[in-house]
C-alpha cells in the first residue's frame, strides 16, 4: 500500500511563531521602557505590537486544534507551545482588563477625603517630578474611592508628631521610595510633610506620593496620598501602596 505523507497543520506552525515572536516584542518594550531607552508612548506600543501578536498566536492556536482534530493533521505540539507562551504573555494585561471593570477609573487615592495631603511645590520636589504638580480632584472622585476603597484610611499613632515623622520616614526609606522633599515638624509647627515618588514594578511608571504627619493633641494622625502619573485608571495600584505602607508604618510603631 502505497503511504501518503502526513498533513502538518500550518495554524500550529504560525502559531508558535507568532507567540515567540509576540512575547519577545513584549519583552523589548519593558526593557525600552523600564532602562528609558525609548520615550513611554514608545515603549508602550512596542509593548502593544507584543500583546496583539500573542493575541492573534492564541486564535490560531485554537484554530489548530479544530484542524488537527478534524483532518488528524500533526503539529499538535506546536499549538499547544503557541497557546502556552500567548496565554503566559497575555495573563498581566488580562489580569488589568479584570480590574479596569471592577474598579473606579481614578488614579488618586488618599487617606484624607475632606483634606487631602497637598503635594510640595518645593523646587527640589517639582524637578524631580518633571515639573509635574498633581492637581486637586473632584469631589465625584473621592465619593468614587469612599464607595470603592473603604479600608484606605489615615494611621492615628500614639507618639509625638516628631517620632511619627521619623518613623514615616524610615517607612518610605523600607520600601524604597525616592524622596524628593520633607519639612519635619517641629514643637512651634507640628505638622511635617514628606514627598516621595515611587515606581511599577514592570515599566517603572512614576508615582507621586506625599505624607503629611498632623499632631493631636496626645497623638499624631499620619495622611498618605498617592498619584499615578500614567494614566487615568491605576487598577487598585495606589490604595494597595496606600495599604502596604500603612501596615508597615504600624509595625514600626509597636517597635518604639
Amino acid at each position: 500500500m502505497r503511504a501518503y505523507p502526513e498533513k502538518t497543520s500550518k495554524l500550529a506552525r504560525w502559531s508558535q511563531r507568532l507567540a515567540v515572536f509576540g512575547a519577545a516584542t513584549c519583552l523589548v518594550g519593558v526593557a525600552l521602557g523600564r532602562f528609558a531607552v525609548f520615550p513611554l508612548l514608545q515603549s508602550l506600543a512596542v509593548f502593544g505590537a507584543g500583546q496583539a501578536l500573542c493575541a492573534l498566536a492564541l486564535v490560531l492556536a485554537l484554530a489548530a486544534y479544530a484542524e488537527i482534530w478534524r483532518n488528524g493533521a500533526r503539529g499538535l505540539p506546536k499549538a499547544n507551545l503557541g497557546l502556552l507562551v500567548a496565554l503566559s504573555a497575555l495573563a498581566f494585561p488580562g489580569y488589568l482588563v479584570v480590574q479596569a471593570y471592577s474598579l473606579p477609573r481614578i488614579n488618586d487615592i488618599s487617606t484624607d477625603l475632606r483634606d487631602p495631603p497637598v503635594f510640595s511645590r518645593a523646587r527640589s520636589a517639582v524637578e524631580a517630578r518633571g515639573g509635574h504638580v498633581p492637581p486637586d480632584e473632584p469631589p465625584q472622585t473621592r465619593e468614587a474611592q469612599r464607595l470603592a476603597y473603604r479600608d484606605v484610611a489615615p494611621v492615628i499613632l500614639d507618639v509625638s508628631p516628631e517620632e511619627a515623622y521619623k518613623l514615616a520616614l524610615e517607612a518610605a526609606q523600607q520600601l524604597k521610595w525616592q524622596i524628593v522633599d520633607r519639612s519635619p515638624p517641629s514643637v512651634r509647627v507640628r505638622t511635617g510633610r514628606l514627598d516621595a515618588i515611587d515606581r511599577s514594578l514592570i515599566l517603572r511608571f512614576p508615582d507621586d506620593i506625599t505624607i503629611r504627619i498632623r499632631g493631636l493633641g496626645n497623638d499624631t494622625r499620619v495622611d498618605v496620598r498617592s498619584v499615578s502619573r500614567v494614566g487615568r485608571h491605576d487598577f487598585g495600584v495606589n490604595a494597595a501602596r496606600i495599604r502596604r505602607y500603612t501596615d508597615l508604618l504600624l509595625q514600626l510603631s509597636k517597635g518604639i
